[in-house]
């Protein structure tokens, strides 16, 4: 089934104006680079390996860099914290720069995982920060949590039960969002956990009669709803961009302010008790069932859905795809919820960092550990069976690429991986470009779609 090659190029062209829709959300969500006025002042901390990787008993290297208006500076003091990343450091210390610059040699580690440098300097009355982080041998690293011996069973049982309603799907036209090529609705479906629930999300379809490849869109974390993919879908794509929390996507901005100050507040914490009232089990139950809805457009070509998100909506493109199996292909881009537990074995842990907040969990820590084995995606990328794209960077401290590693590293499908190492939690051009190579050699065109680059 290679025709499904085609589907991500387009959508994943689209992710600056998706990721813009979801600015003001301050979730995981991955955001373009700020605009705005370039500091004169230049700090940084780079490693004498280009590729920042180092073989285990080895010592790197961090060289730090102050230059101010391109003059380096001179006896300037750094304040500088060493250790595995997102855990005490191990050395902290001052130094002076030297013509601009100064090194440090960091200890060496014995198993594999990330050493991070932290350093911050104060000019004028101004703080600033630069950080540069080690890998050891992070291919070797191995996941922390376990996996339930009822994980398959489980999630069988809970998809069978979420199907066993109809969608009930609606469809509300959004007349601002839709032009002559396009039609633009809010679309409301069903799902049964516990009850009938609901999800929404915004769907963008070719308006020219014909049967069309899909592209399922997953959000990082946030309370705003995505806007839609106009463009893709103008390119001969149906677009579904998922909204995760139970509720309309149409409405003024207060409403979701008023949600992400209540209702959603702290959501993903909520429930971790118990693996049936988590609050990612409504989620994933939703994301799964928006493969159903899909199938049943009239539009959809019947063959050909891929699945992409960013952190948050990384984890759910990677759980929806191992769950889902009429998913062809997916990216997951920083994608979060790996290795919960990793905190508890003394290293970083994935997102949302729940073992970092012993007040959510201290007296029911066996419990919340027992329910975030079902939701972990280290136990569902076993599952994959389709190739996947992933990438992060070594920076990143939202997504801990210690928490990737243990997931990405006992995936058996095909994948391929393109990292910065200096890359924090955001997108940057050349990680777009690497993205978009991957997606230009899988490509096939299908029928009478044809492939629009730029």
């Amino acid at each position: 089934m290679k025709y499904i090659k085609i589907l991500f190029v387009i959508g994943i062209s689209m992710l600056t104006s998706s990721i813009k829709a979801q600015y003001s959300t301050a979730g995981i969500d991955i955001e373009e680079p700020k605009s705005g006025q370039v500091s004169s002042l230049q700090f940084s901390i780079a490693l004498d390996k280009q590729d920042w990787l180092y073989k285990l008993g080895e010592q790197p290297r961090f060289r730090l860099k102050l230059v101010e208006n391109n003059i380096p500076l001179d006896n300037v003091e750094i304040s500088y914290a060493i250790g595995p990343e997102k855990m005490k450091a191990t050395q902290r210390a001052k130094l002076k720069v030297s013509q601009g610059y100064a090194e440090l040699i960091g200890e060496s580690m014995t198993e594999p995982g990330f050493l991070r440098c932290d350093a911050q300097v104060v000019i004028g009355g101004k703080s600033y920060r630069a950080t540069a982080t080690a890998g050891f041998e992070p291919e070797k690293i191995k996941p922390t949590t376990a996996r339930p011996k009822d994980f398959d069973a489980y999630w069988s049982k809970a998809i069978k039960q979420a199907k066993s309603i109809p969608l009930n799907t609606k469809l509300t036209s959004i007349q601002n969002k839709s032009h002559e090529d396009v039609s633009v609705y809010q679309v409301e479906y069903e799902f049964y956990n516990d009850g009938v629930k609901k999800f929404y999300g915004v769907l963008s379809m070719p308006k020219k009669e014909g049967k069309y490849p899909a592209i399922i869109r997953f959000p990082g974390a946030g309370w705003l709803p995505l806007s839609g993919d106009q463009q893709t879908a103008s390119k001969g794509f149906v677009t579904l961009d998922l909204y995760i929390h139970g509720h309309p996507v149409t409405y003024e901005k207060s409403y979701y302010v008023n949600l992400q100050q209540n209702e959603l507040k702290a959501y993903q914490y909520k429930g971790i008790e118990d693996k049936d009232s988590f609050y990612f089990k409504n989620v994933i139950l939703g994301c799964v069932r928006s493969v159903d809805l899909i199938y049943s457009l009239p539009q959809f070509d019947g063959k050909s859905i891929g699945s992409w998100g960013s952190s948050q909506g990384g984890a759910l493109s990677t759980i929806t795809s191992a769950l889902e199996s009429r998913i062809n292909y997916m990216v997951a881009l920083c994608p979060a919820m790996c290795d919960f537990t990793g905190y508890i074995n003394n290293r970083a842990g994935g997102w949302p960092h729940l073992f970092t907040k012993p007040e959510l969990y201290e007296d029911k820590k066996e419990q919340v550990i027992k329910t975030l084995a079902y939701y972990d995606v280290v136990n569902f990328v076993k599952k994959l069976k389709i190739p996947s794209f992933f990438s992060w960077g070594f920076n990143d401290t939202v997504t801990p690429p210690t928490s990737i590693y243990a997931a990405y590293n006992v995936i058996e499908s095909p994948k391929e991986l393109y990292l910065i190492p200096e890359g924090v939690h955001k997108i940057y051009p050349e990680q777009r470009e690497k993205t978009y190579d991957w997606l230009l050699k899988n490509v096939l065109v299908i029928g009478k779609n044809k492939l629009l680059f730029k």
